[in-house]
Formats: structure tokens, sequence, C-alpha cells
């Protein structure tokens, strides 16, 4: 009677890595500036809280228009034809 071989096992392919993020060097570099001068405005303010909370809001509407933004060029794409702010657009969405 033949022997049979167990099969090899085989090995288990390793996790993908996620794709390098590619923000400009630039950009980053800007982005940690702004994180200083804030950083640097508040630890000098006469009231740290309030001028703490007041720069947040404003990149809190920065972060609100590239992400309006962001929406606008998605939708562009998605859509048969561009649709306007205040108007639905209806097409053929592509996957």
């Amino acid at each position: 009677m033949a022997t049979v071989k167990p099969k090899a096992k085989k090995k288990a392919a390793p996790p993908k890595k996620a794709p390098a993020s590619k923000i400009d060097k630039g950009l980053m570099a800007a982005l940690k500036t702004v994180e200083d001068m804030a950083i640097a405005q508040i630890s000098s303010a006469k009231d740290p809280f309030k001028t703490g909370i007041g720069i947040i809001a404003e990149i809190r509407k920065v972060t609100m228009r590239i992400e309006n933004e962001i929406e606008d060029d998605s939708r562009a794409f998605t859509e048969a034809y561009d649709s306007g702010p205040g108007m639905v657009g209806v097409g053929l969405g592509v996957l």
C-alpha cells in the first residue's frame, strides 16, 4: 500500500503594506510651522484657553473647506454631469 505524503503548507503571505502617503513634504513642513506658531501664540497669550479655542476654530474652518472641495471633486467624477450647489445630480455612478 502506498503512503500518502501530507501536502506542504503554504507560507502565509506577509500583510500588504498600505501605500505611502502622497502628501508633499512642503505641505507637511507648512503644517508643522502652523503647529509651532499656534503653540507659541497659545503659550504667550493672556488667556491661553480662549486663544487655543480660537485657533482650533480657524483650523476646523480650513479642514471643512478642504473636505468640501474633495466632496465636490468626487461628485464631479461620479456623476454623468456636474451638479452645482443646491442641485442634486442625477446620473450614472462610476465604480
